[in-house]
């Protein structure tokens, strides 16, 4: 019995040790995972799938009721030619897909359905896959591009055999680079330059078929048609390669409006109704915002500093997030309001809209560093550090949570995170309350010497005195000054000079860089009666400047009228430095000017001249 028991009890002490490690191994995991929800601060983590394998940009997520029943699900238009969706914590549903897709988008087409359930719309090069109930409804083709008549002429040529294949490739050259927009098939033929044969054969393979090029579709979003509600009928906004918005019909088999763009969209946001007034915000390829309202290309044109890289609404704000790593806060009338700089590049934007007692909406910013920044207006309220570079986000309701943020990794991981239902958004909440930790540091007074101790008695001795005499001499200097103004404009010893005699005011600067300069005069009768017959007379340095006219007559000045002249000056010496040209406004009967001006001529650049 005895021994049994020490058996018993050398077992247990061998096997402490394995319990002692898993021990240990739990608290340490408890401890990390403390640590990360203490880290999350603003959300709570939902659900992460590391081994999700998706690859998605923001505009291939989507969140939507597909199945009617509440219950929000994700799906994902991933780059591997699938649609993925999500339902709670596992994957529930893969359905193939033709080509790879460019945006996803969720939309009601009927209000008369058994169940009310949107249809989700796949974009993937000139089509649009319609899905009802994740089954393949309706495909929409973008209408062919118009074929320039100039290019049309060069085939047509080419198919009757009136010009070679060497000709046709120089009249095409020539059409692109007087700025006609080849299609694919010449673009193609243009790059087989080099190799005859090759250009021999693709001539023969296409010359016969008809000449078309189809654009493709960048963007999509949807804009609700009559009602805000949720649910309500939406229209598919579409932004395409040939530089057009398309807004099509809610059953999204035709073309309602046509608008054409300056550059090729690359987000797209859409607001309002379609039947009331709305408005949809382009950035566009080449830096610039525009705004397109009620199918109509308003002229309000918002110019970045560099390419936009993320696109969103906040009430009445438009939030742009640039390759300059800056975020720009503009109205929708285009004033800027502000701008926010980041510390790293800006890789997504999506808009936060927290509907609790009332609605509070903000902007989250994904960074290159994997940061997650919130922003409410201008003031930050909360940042998450991530350990992977974001490619999507993605914020809406998810099962039936309404506050969801779906986050997409560069390495396939999906993440998950939810916001509180009590969570403040505020920007005073966010912020750090108190005074600045500055003010904690103490400045540093010098000592109080016998010189300070006196001055500082006398000044409370004789400070009214002190006081006058200060008050003296500032009226002094003033009036000084006042006197050696009026005698520089009164001696015409400045570029702006005026006489009371003859209320005329003169004005002159130079305009150019050299050797070529441009002097131009402004003159102003400041008086009530007109003047007539007034000549210009100009003196200068022969030996540097040459006039082709040094005088001029004014023929009359009417009161109140600016009247602006220009004067040709040619600096003729380059070794010389810069001199000065007197103007004279002469009177017809006195030998004495009018009113004199003196040009400071800048020095002659005659590098430009070379």
């Amino acid at each position: 019995m005895m021994k049994e028991e020490e058996g018993l009890a050398q077992e247990g002490e061998e096997t402490n040790p394995t319990t002692t490690n898993q021990t240990e191994g739990d608290e340490k995991e408890n401890k990390d995972k403390k640590e990360e929800e203490k880290g999350s601060g603003l959300w709570l983590d939902a659900w992460k799938d590391p081994l999700a394998g998706v690859r998605a940009f923001s505009n291939c997520l989507e969140l939507a009721d597909i199945a009617g029943d509440g219950s929000h699900k994700l799906l994902v238009a991933d780059a591997s030619r699938t649609l993925k969706v999500f339902s709670g914590t596992e994957l529930v549903a893969e359905n193939p897909l033709l080509d790879v897709p460019s945006a996803i988008c969720c939309f009601y087409m009927s209000y008369n359905d058994a169940v009310h359930r949107p249809a989700v719309a796949i974009s993937s090069g000139p089509y649009i896959y319609i899905y009802m109930n994740l089954r393949p409804y309706y495909k929409f083709t973008l209408p062919p591009v118009e074929v320039n008549q100039v290019e049309a002429d060069i085939w047509a040529n080419l198919r009757n055999q009136k010009i070679t294949i060497a000709q046709a490739v120089e009249d095409l050259e020539n059409a692109k680079e007087n700025g006609v927009s080849l299609t694919s098939r010449s673009l193609d033929l243009l790059a087989l330059e080099d190799d005859g044969d090759k250009q021999m054969s693709y001539v023969a393979e296409h010359k016969n078929s008809p000449l078309v090029q189809q654009t493709v579709i960048v963007t999509m979003a949807v804009l609700k048609k009559d009602k805000e509600e949720h649910g309500a009928i939406g229209c598919l906004v579409i932004g395409t390669e040939n530089c057009r918005i398309l807004i099509l019909d809610p059953t999204g088999s035709s073309i309602m409006k046509k608008v054409s763009l300056p550059s090729i969209p690359a987000f797209i946001v859409a607001t309002g109704l379609y039947d009331v007034d709305y408005r949809i915000v382009v950035a566009c390829r080449n830096g610039n915002i525009y705004t397109v309202r009620d199918g109509e290309l308003t002229g309000v044109v918002i110019e970045l500093e560099s390419q936009p890289c993320g696109l969103c609404r906040v009430d009445k704000s438009i939030m742009v997030g640039t390759m300059a790593n800056v975020m720009h806060s503009y109205h929708v009338k285009g004033k800027k309001q502000y701008s926010v700089y980041m510390p790293c590049g800006i890789t997504n934007m999506t808009a936060l809209s927290m509907e609790t007692m009332r609605t509070t909406k903000a902007t989250i910013v994904a960074l290159a560093n994997g940061e997650i920044r919130v922003y409410n207006a201008k003031s930050l309220i909360h940042t998450l550090q991530t350990n992977d570079i974001i490619t999507g986000l993605k914020f809406g309701k998810y099962a039936r949570e309404d506050n969801t943020l779906v986050i997409a990794y560069r390495s396939g991981t999906i993440h998950i995170k939810m916001l509180p239902r009590l969570a403040s958004l505020e920007a005073t909440k966010g912020q750090n309350a108190g005074p600045p930790p500055e003010q904690n540091i103490p400045i540093r007074v010098p000592k109080k010497t016998r010189l300070y101790i006196e001055q500082t008695q006398r000044e409370k001795e004789f400070g009214t005195e002190m006081h006058r005499v200060f008050q003296r001499d500032l009226c002094k200097l003033r009036l000084a000054t006042a006197r050696a103004y009026v005698k520089v404009l009164t001696d015409g010893q400045g570029p702006l000079s005026y006489t009371s005699g003859s209320s005329l005011r003169l004005t002159a600067h130079v305009q150019g860089l050299g050797p070529l300069f441009k002097i131009k005069l402004n003159i102003q009768n400041t008086g009530t009666k007109s003047l007539t017959a007034i000549p210009i007379v100009f003196t200068f340095n022969q030996s540097i400047y040459r006039m082709p006219n040094p005088t001029l007559l004014l023929p009359l000045l009417v009161p109140s009228l600016v009247y602006n002249y220009e004067v040709d000056v040619e600096c003729i010496d380059e070794a010389a430095g810069a001199d000065v040209i007197r103007v004279y406004v002469c009177n017809p009967n006195s030998a004495i000017p009018i009113i004199t001006a003196l040009v400071n001529m800048p020095l002659a650049d005659f590098l430009l001249s070379q």
